[in-house]
């Protein structure tokens, strides 16, 4: 028998599976198995479906299971964000030929305002929505990813629940649905701790950053603020991917040197870890291949037998979770870098792969919960160290990471650039209230293998000005110019003055704005692509107008609204009101 829930008297969810018992409270829908059967569970368990209107001209945004994964746009137009989407050649988590999944959450922006519908939990499975078409009639369905388990083998009965809200207010939505998710996973760390500020040379070197040129950096930054308190050991020093406590072979990286090149410039260790992989040649695959996840021939599974290879030192291999011997060796190295090395901040990458789908020891248990496991063995061993995942999955990482990358890797280029901002700003919600957020490094000085103009490093900055997240340059900090210098002390002094996101009103990020002090907000303006138009700020009462980034007054005398003109093309501004 079909069970109907009614949300605000307007939206009914069907739910059709008569091994499901639904409940509803205060605008969520928690659901659980009461089946008898022990019938498979696939990676399309429908919960629910509902008939939706969607206006021709609404706008639909959602996210991928992973972090490279985003998009936005007219249901007829989507159009895709992120550098590697879910049903991508590279991912491969669902054909192309199948719709749009829109994982974790989607919001639906038309002319009565905005409705979300997000999963508030993600405990085992990951969830999932897709829009259908059918007789001109528009159909929304909310699946789970059971990865083919079977209930007698799950630990709990609970499923993950939905959440529905509507409000005329974009940033009003976001909050009560970030409260919802925290009351099922809390946040590992308190959110009003402060972002960490460092530096990192994956950005400055085409290669790993050797001690001559570590130290030079370290020589730099005494010319900018004391607020730079990390620096990052990135990829190179191990000798290879999976072996992280035996130094690389490479002349001139001395993992423990520059530990104490760091100690002894007054800044904090930082170290760059891939936990969840390793590669074939490393001493952990040849002693321990059993430590790995196989495929369906019970062989350790290759990456790219299910996913992309990785980006170097492949093939990858995936180390499995769910093996106790497996956690208290993750858990052995990262206690070991925390107490002997006295690393305080650890940089977790290719996170996505720890929960892809695959035959582990445990069975019955999903990818989402390995990864999971993962994650506890490693923020256990971490201690009070801050914890930051990169190339991640969202959803299954809330609760476990205290920082998370929402932006892949900048580039020195104009189209990277404002691909960039539209998927670091359309997660910049998140900041303060899931986790802090990573936006990845501010990079303001070209390279001669990479460099762009520069009104462009000038539409770098005002997104990380607008995202208020980490701020990790990425800058060889001994080729300090002016501009970049300038631009590092006033986003610091924002970030002491106010850790907050600006808030955008619309999904066209095209306008955000804080409150960042008692007497200052800040309006952070974006064309993307667009021609040149006339943008009209007001405030509460006469205030004067400052362009942020060079202080110059705009106004003559004090007035409520002021107009700012935005160049055609990618541009941003960035004002100031005082008074």
């Amino acid at each position: 028998m079909q069970k109907r829930i009614t949300i605000d008297g307007m939206l009914d969810l069907h739910i059709a599976n008569k091994d499901i018992l639904a409940t509803y409270d205060n605008h969520e829908v928690h659901f659980t198995y009461i089946g008898l059967s022990n019938d498979r569970v696939s990676e399309r368990y429908l919960l629910f479906s509902l008939d939706y209107h969607i206006e021709p001209q609404a706008i639909l945004y959602g996210d991928g299971f992973q972090m490279h994964s985003q998009v936005c746009g007219q249901l007829e137009d989507l159009r895709d964000i992120g550098l590697g989407q879910d049903n991508s050649s590279t991912y491969r988590l669902y054909p192309r030929s199948e719709a749009k999944r829109f994982y974790n959450h989607v919001i639906v922006s038309d002319s009565l305002g905005y409705t979300l519908f997000g999963f508030t939990s993600c405990h085992r499975f990951s969830g999932y929505f897709q829009f259908s078409e059918m007789k001109g009639i528009h159909k929304l369905s909310a699946f789970l990813d059971g990865e083919n388990t079977y209930p007698q083998d799950w630990t709990s009965s609970q499923l993950e629940s939905v959440l529905v809200l509507q409000s005329a207010n974009l940033q009003d939505l976001y909050a009560q649905y970030a409260d919802r998710l925290a009351v099922q996973h809390p946040p590992r760390r308190p959110n009003s701790s402060a972002a960490p500020i460092g530096w990192s040379g994956h950005h400055a070197y085409d290669m790993a950053v050797n001690d001559r040129q570590l130290q030079a950096n370290l020589n730099a930054l005494p010319i900018l603020s004391n607020a730079v308190e990390y620096v990052l050991i990135d990829d190179g020093y191990q000798a290879a991917i999976g072996d992280w406590l035996t130094p690389s072979e490479l002349g001139g990286i001395d993992v423990k040197q520059q530990i104490k090149q760091i100690r002894a410039a007054g800044k904090k260790p930082a170290i760059w870890l891939a936990p969840f992989i390793a590669q074939q040649q490393s001493e952990l695959f040849k002693h321990y291949p059993d430590w790995f996840v196989k495929n369906e021939a019970d062989r350790p599974l290759k990456a790219e037998e299910i996913t992309h290879a990785g980006w170097h030192s492949t093939p990858w291999y995936i180390l499995d979770m769910t093996n106790p011997d497996v956690q208290e060796h993750i858990g052995e190295v990262v206690r070991y870098m925390r107490v002997e090395w006295g690393i305080e901040l650890f940089k977790l990458d290719a996170c996505y792969w720890g929960a892809i789908k695959a035959q582990r020891s445990q069975t019955g248990l999903t990818g989402v919960e390995a990864y999971r496991m993962g994650m506890q063995a490693i923020t256990d061993a971490a201690d009070s160290a801050i914890v930051m995942a990169n190339h991640a999955p969202l959803w299954p990482s809330l609760g476990m990471v205290d920082v998370m990358g929402i932006g892949a890797d900048v580039v020195r280029d104009e189209r990277r650039f404002e691909q960039h901002a539209k998927e670091v700003l359309l997660r910049s919600w998140q900041h303060r209230r899931l986790w802090q957020v990573d936006p990845d490094s501010l990079v303001l000085i070209s390279l001669p293998n990479q460099g762009t103009e520069r009104k462009y490093y000038d539409f770098h900055r005002t997104v990380h000005l607008a995202c208020a997240g980490v701020l990790m340059l990425g800058d060889p900090l001994d080729e300090m110019t002016a501009f970049a210098k300038q631009s590092i002390d006033k986003l610091i002094i924002r970030l002491q003055h106010n850790q907050e996101a600006v808030r955008f009103s619309t999904l066209n990020l095209q306008h955000g704005s804080l409150a960042l002090t008692a007497n200052n907000d800040l309006h952070c303006l974006f064309n993307y692509q667009q021609p040149a138009r006339e943008v009209t700020l007001a405030a509460d009462h006469p205030v004067d107008w400052h362009d942020f980034w060079t202080g110059e007054k705009l106004n003559q005398q004090p007035i409520q609204a002021f107009e700012i003109t935005l160049e055609s093309g990618l541009s941003a501004r960035a004002i100031l009101t005082v008074g």
